[in-house]
C-alpha cells in the first residue's frame, strides 16, 4: 500500500506488502522547478525499545480438513449393543498388490482397525467384523443400490453433518442374512468415487484455528505501523530530496543527445542499419518521457518514479520503472545505455540517503518486513489440509511462534555489520506492480530480523516435515452408512476423510 498513512495496511492484511510514500502534505514532491534543498528533512528522534508485539505464546492449531462428524457417528453407534462392520474389499488395502501411491491412512483403514475405531467411539458397543477373511463379501454398490445424494449442513460443533431426505434402496435381502447372524445394525464403510469439482462445491469443515495468532500478528502490525510511520515518511522524503536534484541534472543532458530523434521519419530515410537506431531513439525518447514531465515546471505532483522506502521481506529502497520496452541491441546501437543513465538519479538518491536514516529506525523497519514472511509462513500452514499433527509436534510450533515475540520487542543495539546493501534486483508490489531494488538493509550478525527470517523458513517447512497422514492426490473420501437389518432404516449417513477416523495412534479428530 502506498500512501501517507501507513495504518491502512492493516485493511490489506499482512500478506499484502507493507510500503509508505510521504503525502504530500508531509513533504515536497520531486518537480523540477524547485530549487534544490540546501539541507535534507530532519526525522524524528531516535526510538527507544522495539515493536510493540503482543505476545505470541497463545492457544491455537493448523486446521485439519474434516468432511464429516465423528461425534455423530459415535452417538448413532452408542445406541447399539452391537454392530455388523463391512469394510468394502476395495477400500481395504491391505488385500492390494503393493502400497505404491496409497496413503499410509487409507493403507490403516483395515477391518480390524476400524472395529478398533468403532470400540473407541462406543465402547459399550460390541462391533462384530463382517466377512474378515471372506474375499466374496459383498461390496458397497451391492448392497446400497443407490447413490447417496450430497446433502451436507453444518451441526452445532461447526462440522459437516450429511442428510438423507429419503431412505435409500438397498439390499434388504443381505440385510436380512446380517440380522439373522445377531447383528441389529450393520455400518457399512466404503471409499466412494465422486468428481473432485462437485466435491469441492460441498461444504466441509475443519478442526483447529489460527484465528488468535493471526489477529495476534493483525495487532501487532498495527501498532507497530502506528509507531513507524514518522520515520517511513520521513525516508520518503530524504530520498525525493535527493532525487529531485539527481534527476535535474540528467535529463536536460539526456533531452538533448535524444533530441535528432523528435522529428517524426519514416523507413525510406533510413538504410536497414539506421532505421534501426532511429526506431532505438524514439523508443528511449518515450522511455524518458516521464523523467522529463517530472522535471518540467507544469508537473507539480510526486514523481512516479522516485525512490521510496518498502518493507517487504525486508527494508529495501526501490524505484518503479515505465514500462515503455527497450529492444536489448539499442544501447549497442546508440553507443549508450539510456535505461542505466535514466537508474542513476535513482541509485545515487538510495546512496545519499542510506547515510542520512537512522539506524535505530531502519533496525525496527527491517524488523516489520519481516512481519510479511511470517505471516505468509503461518496463513499457508493455517489453510485447512487433509494432514493431522501430533500434540508433540504442536506443542513444539507453538513454542517456536511464541519465541518470535521477544525478537519483535527485542531492544538489542545494532550489529557491528547492520547496513545497506547495494544491489539491483526486482520484487513485486500488489498495485505497483514490479519495482526495481536499488538497495536492501540487513540487520547483521545475530541480529533479531535475521532470527526472523530464519525462523519463517522453519515455520514453511514445518507442514512438510511434521504431517501426519496426508493422503494422496485426489484420495476420495470414505462414506459411512449405518443401517437397521430388520427395517432398512438408515439411521446415519457419513462422509469422512481416512485420516479423521484413522492416523496411526492419533485416532479419530474428535
Amino acid at each position: 500500500m502506498l500512501g501517507g498513512t501507513c495504518a491502512c495496511a492493516v485493511a490489506a492484511g499482512l500478506a499484502s506488502v507493507i510500503a509508505c510514500s510521504p503525502n504530500p502534505a508531509h513533504g515536497p514532491g520531486p518537480v523540477a522547478a524547485s530549487p534544490a534543498p540546501a539541507t535534507l528533512p530532519d526525522g524524528p528522534p531516535p526510538p527507544r525499545g522495539g515493536l510493540p508485539m503482543p505476545s505470541l505464546d497463545l492457544d491455537w492449531s493448523p486446521p485439519s480438513a474434516t468432511a464429516g462428524d465423528v461425534a455423530e457417528l459415535a452417538q448413532a453407534l452408542a445406541n447399539h449393543p452391537r454392530v455388523g462392520l463391512l469394510l468394502d474389499p476395495g477400500s481395504n488395502h491391505e488385500t492390494s498388490g503393493g502400497t505404491s501411491g496409497i496413503s499410509r491412512a487409507a493403507k490403516g483403514l483395515d477391518t480390524t482397525q476400524l472395529a478398533a475405531l468403532v470400540g473407541r467411539l462406543a465402547p459399550d458397543t460390541a462391533v462384530h467384523p463382517i466377512g474378515l477373511h471372506d474375499p466374496k463379501r459383498p461390496r458397497l454398490a451391492e448392497v446400497i443400490l443407490q447413490d447417496p445424494p450430497l446433502l451436507p449442513a453444518t451441526g452445532p460443533t461447526g462440522r459437516t453433518r450429511w442428510a438423507l431426505p429419503k431412505q435409500l434402496e438397498v439390499d434388504r435381502v443381505q440385510l436380512q442374512r446380517w440380522a439373522e447372524l445377531g447383528d441389529p445394525a450393520v455400518l457399512i464403510v466404503g471409499a466412494v468415487e465422486v468428481d473432485a469439482p462437485v466435491w469441492r462445491g460441498v461444504a466441509t469443515s475443519a478442526v483447529g484455528s489460527c484465528e488468535p495468532l493471526l489477529d495476534a500478528l493483525v495487532d501487532g502490525q498495527t501498532q507497530s505501523l502506528a509507531l513507524l510511520e514518522p520515520f517511513l515518511d520521513h525516508a520518503d522524503a530524504v530520498l525525493a530530496a535527493a532525487y529531485t536534484v539527481e534527476l535535474a541534472r540528467v535529463v536536460p543532458q539526456i533531452e538533448a543527445e535524444l533530441a535528432e530523434f523528435e522529428p517524426q521519419r519514416t523507413r525510406a530515410d533510413f538504410d536497414a542499419d539506421g532505421w534501426a537506431r532511429y526506431q532505438c531513439g524514439q523508443s528511449y525518447l518515450r522511455y524518458l518521457q516521464p523523467f522529463s514531465a517530472c522535471v518540467s515546471t507544469s508537473a507539480m505532483q510526486t514523481c512516479p518514479m522516485t525512490p521510496r522506502l518498502f518493507l517487504r521481506g525486508s527494508a529495501r529502497i526501490g524505484t518503479v520503472e515505465p514500462s515503455e520496452y527497450i529492444p536489448t541491441d539499442c544501447a549497442r546501437r546508440m553507443d549508450r545505455d539510456y535505461v542505466e543513465a535514466l537508474r542513476a538519479p535513482a541509485r545515487a538518491a538510495a546512496e545519499l540517503a542510506q547515510d542520512h536514516l537512522d539506524v535505530g529506525w531502519m533496525l525496527l523497519a527491517e524488523r516489520l518486513a519481516t512481519l510479511s514472511d511470517v505471516h505468509a509462513a503461518i496463513a499457508s500452514l493455517c489453510t485447512p489440509a487433509r494432514r493431522r499433527f501430533s500434540a508433540p509436534d504442536l506443542a513444539q510450533l507453538r513454542a517456536s511462534v511464541a519465541a518470535l515475540g521477544p525478537l519483535f520487542i527485542s531492544d538489542a543495539p545494532p550489529a557491528h555489520d547492520a547496513r545497506f546493501l547495494a544491489n539491483d534486483g526486482s520484487f513485486h508490489v500488489p498495485g505497483l506492480g514490479t519495482v526495481r531494488q536499488l538497495a536492501r538493509y540487513d540487520g547483521g550478525t545475530d541480529s533479531p530480523s535475521r532470527a526472523v527470517i530464519a525462523a519463517a523458513q522453519q515455520l514453511d517447512n514445518f507442514s512438510r516435515a511434521h504431517a501426519r497422514c496426508v493422503p494422496r492426490p485426489g484420495e476420495p473420501p470414505l462414506m459411512t452408512l449405518l443401517v437397521d437389518t430388520r427395517t432398512g432404516a438408515q439411521e446415519l449417513l457419513g462422509f469422512f476423510y481416512a485420516e479423521e477416523l484413522w492416523c496411526d495412534e492419533l485416532g479419530p479428530i474428535l
